[in-house]
């Protein structure tokens, strides 16, 4: 992907630090702004950081792959 100054969230990473936790991500889905146990805390925890909109997910225990 040349030309891109900014790439998305390092998946791995991602479900590492926050595994089994909620996520509240910016909408241009470059970084997390809001983590915690429950959805409302990362909402809180977003929209303290000014982001109105985040995009919220949860994060499972372990990043399993499956086969189609």
């Amino acid at each position: 992907m040349k030309g891109k100054s900014k790439k998305a969230i390092e998946k791995l990473t991602t479900y590492k630090k926050y595994a089994n936790k909620w996520i509240a991500i910016t909408p241009d889905e470059k970084k997390v702004v809001g983590s915690g146990r429950t959805l409302s805390k990362a909402i809180k925890e977003a929209k303290k950081k000014g982001i109105k909109d985040p995009i919220l997910t949860k994060i499972p225990k372990k990043a399993l792959g499956y086969l189609l």
